[in-house]
Formats: structure tokens, C-alpha cells, sequence
């Protein structure tokens, strides 16, 4: 007895030291009209505002892709009810979403067009990534809302007078980008069974997540791959290392997503071993109990389905250092 409460001890010890547990909740009526059943969470959002941020991000090892922050209000959402998310355990937390076209520089015409746009409708067209990073709690800013619900990467934006069609070339390798390896994937791949749950009711998915990291590079050995309906991204089953060598499994059968037609989409083939610098995101379709049951019998609890989202092969030289920009969903 003792010893087994000594490992449960270690065990909760080691989630604390990624971040907090929390519930939250995610309207049915968005997720039925903003995500196709095929699994692929890439879709558009049209809104009645939006407020991008003065500043690009810059790229470095901390998590930043370049991208610039569109913050999108929740009464800009049009949805005709909220919350469309919010935490679990309130009527209403004023969630908002927020929108990452990535690799933005400043004096660029999509930066200046997109800055000249602020107050204005729009449309985005990308991934629907959620994700607990932390913006849920803080301060507030027009550009960056409370959120979990982002759409991260944004590939297409539109607004009055302008429309940058989806381009997935946008999305192109990071230069520089190291760190958050093995010593940071492992173990939170390793958690995941222990803390993501779903469940719902009847207007609600609810969804546990724990605060953590932004983006991983991992070596990849891809099993499967498949293309999403309209050929807007692909899929592909991949197993996880923990070397360059690809010989230290750690986990089996996680699926990482990248926009069609760019430079990654058509690598991605059986027996491919690589190194994909990306992010986690969690489906919420594929969190819906109906397609749960789809693929096994469970109860009205279950354990989510984490995915990492990809849009470019890392390179490797001497050891863990990449270039490239991949991500997770």
C-alpha cells in the first residue's frame, strides 16, 4: 500500500509540475457547423470584428512561429447563443477565439492590410486548434482574448476590400527554431491517458485539458496517411522517438495534420522516417460521444484523442536541430 502511494504521489507530482487541470466547455451547435466529420478540424470562420495585434510575434525557441494575433471578441462570433466556450463550471467565461496567421512580418502588404482591417467583419480560413496555454487567465487585450479555441494556423483572411485566398505556402520552415525535445514531449505524451477526458450533455462537449507547452520537435516514423475531404489537409499515422535514430519508441500511433498541397503534405507516405517540429491540439468532433462510440463502446467519460499538427519537415544536423515550422491538431 504504501509503495503504490508513493508512485500515485510521484504521479500527480509530475503532472503539477506541467500546469493546472481544468474543465471547459464547447458549444455543439459551432462545433456542428465549423468542423467536417472527417476528422480534419480545418475549416473557415466568419466574424463580425476583429482587433489584430500592433506586433507580429517573433521566431524563436519559446514557441513563436512569427504569428500575429487577431483577437475575435465573443460577441463577434455570430454564433446567436453563447458561450461558444468557455470554463465548465461557469455560465459564461466571455471566451473569445483567436486567429494565427503565421510568419508575418511587419511592412508586408498582409500586415499592413490586415492592420488597416482592425475593427472590421472577416473571414479565416485554417485550423481549428484547442490547446490550454494559459490564456484562459491574465490580462485581457483586444487582440488576445481569454481563449483555449484558436484558429492556428490561419492560412486565408478576408475582410472589407481585401482577401488573401488560403495559401498553405505561407506556412514555410523556421529557421533557428531548437529546443523543446525529448525531454519535454516524453513526458507529456506519457500523461496524456491520465488527464484527457470528454464528456457532454445535450448543448455541451466538455473537455480536461492541462496547461502545457506550445510547440515539440519530434522524431517521426510515419504507418498510415490519409487525405481529408476537398483535399484540404492530410493526415498520417506516425510512432514517436525519443532519438535521432529512431529506435526508443515512446509512442504509438499519434496523428499529425498538414495543410494540403504544401511542401509537406506529399512526404508524408508509409515507412517515411523524419523530424516534425509541431503543436497538440485536441479534435472536437472526434470528442463527440457518438463518434466515440463509433469506435469502441464507452461510457459518457471518455478519454479525448490528442493530435500534433504539421506543415513542414525539420531537418536534422548533429543531433536535435531543426528547421522548420509543423504543428498540432
Amino acid at each position: 500500500m504504501t509503495s503504490r502511494r508513493l508512485l500515485l504521489l510521484l504521479f500527480l507530482f509530475s503532472l503539477s509540475a506541467y500546469g493546472q487541470l481544468k474543465w471547459y466547455k464547447f458549444d455543439k451547435t459551432f462545433i456542428d457547423q465549423h468542423y467536417s466529420q472527417d476528422g480534419g478540424a480545418i475549416g473557415s470562420l466568419k466574424v463580425s470584428a476583429m482587433h489584430p495585434a500592433k506586433n507580429p510575434h517573433p521566431v524563436d525557441c519559446g514557441g513563436h512561429d512569427g504569428e500575429l494575433h487577431i483577437g475575435i471578441e465573443e460577441n463577434a462570433l455570430g454564433n446567436g447563443a453563447v458561450p461558444i466556450s468557455s470554463l465548465a463550471n461557469q455560465s459564461d467565461s466571455n471566451f473569445g477565439i483567436v486567429a494565427e496567421p503565421p510568419n508575418v512580418k511587419r511592412g508586408t502588404r498582409l500586415f499592413t492590410t490586415i492592420e488597416g482591417a482592425d475593427g472590421n467583419q472577416a473571414a479565416f480560413f485554417g485550423y481549428f486548434r484547442l490547446w490550454n496555454e494559459g490564456h484562459d487567465v491574465g490580462q485581457v487585450f483586444p487582440s488576445n482574448p481569454h481563449h483555449v479555441l484558436e484558429i492556428h494556423p490561419a492560412w486565408g483572411i478576408g475582410s472589407t476590400g481585401f482577401r488573401f485566398n488560403p495559401l498553405p505556402a505561407m506556412i514555410f520552415a523556421m529557421p533557428r527554431y531548437s529546443g523543446y525535445g525529448a525531454s519535454k514531449f516524453v513526458p507529456l505524451l506519457k500523461s496524456v491517458p491520465a488527464w484527457l477526458r470528454v464528456a457532454e450533455d445535450q448543448r455541451f462537449v466538455y473537455v480536461q485539458l492541462l496547461r502545457a507547452d506550445n510547440f515539440y520537435q519530434m522524431p517521426v516514423t510515419v504507418k498510415q496517411r490519409r487525405t481529408f475531404e476537398n483535399g484540404t489537409g492530410v493526415a498520417a499515422l506516425v510512432d514517436v522517438f525519443s532519438d535521432s535514430a529512431h529506435q526508443n519508441l515512446v509512442y504509438q500511433n499519434l496523428t499529425v495534420v498538414t495543410a494540403g498541397n504544401d511542401g509537406l503534405s506529399s512526404r508524408l507516405q508509409p515507412n517515411w522516417s523524419t523530424f516534425l517540429l509541431g503543436f497538440f491540439s485536441v479534435n472536437l468532433e472526434e470528442s463527440r460521444g457518438d463518434r466515440i462510440r463509433s469506435r469502441k463502446s464507452e461510457s459518457s467519460t471518455s478519454t479525448g484523442r490528442t493530435r500534433v499538427l504539421c506543415f513542414r519537415r525539420a531537418a536534422s544536423e548533429g543531433g536535435f536541430k531543426f528547421a522548420a515550422l509543423c504543428r498540432g491538431g
